[in-house]
């Protein structure tokens, strides 16, 4: 009745709630677009039974999700629920190939900028403790070029 890929999903959840609590970090979802990405691995974490949910960091990483980040993260902040899980901490992940695709290095890396401090602003209105961090890629094509590093 489901799909392998959805199987393995819930499996993957499945597995996660035999750990133990501290044994692993922050849940990442890749290309996320809406607040909802965000609150159906919450949802499939409680559905699987995790005692402790993982810590989910959105990784925005196309130019549309860059763009998006901030309304994205704002919907998120207003749910007094979300709120509750988060603690008032929450990890972002900026990516840079999928952007550099998109909009080419310069364009990519003037929206990271500009979501990095938009969210920055918004955490602080919100007075969530955030952490930025960065999936930089291994080839210049994905973002692995050292300069766009120095630069930013």
């Amino acid at each position: 009745i489901f799909t392998p890929t959805a199987v393995d999903t819930l499996e993957t959840f499945e597995m996660i709630s035999e750990q133990h609590p501290e044994s692993l970090g922050t849940y990442v979802i890749s290309q996320a677009t809406s607040a909802s990405d965000v609150l159906a691995v919450l949802l499939l974490q409680l559905n699987a039974g995790v005692k402790k949910p993982l810590p989910v960091a959105p990784l925005f990483e196309t130019l549309d999700d860059l763009n998006g980040a901030t309304k994205t993260m704002d919907t998120l902040w207003s749910l007094p629920a979300y709120l509750g899980i988060i603690g008032g901490k929450q990890e972002i992940m900026i990516g840079y190939s999928d952007s550099a695709k998109d909009a080419g290095r310069m364009a990519a890396s003037w929206a990271q900028y500009e979501t990095q401090e938009s969210l920055a602003n918004l955490a602080r209105e919100r007075n969530i403790d955030v952490t930025f961090f960065h999936g930089k890629g291994g080839t210049v094509g994905r973002g692995g070029n050292p300069a766009t590093f120095q630069a930013i």
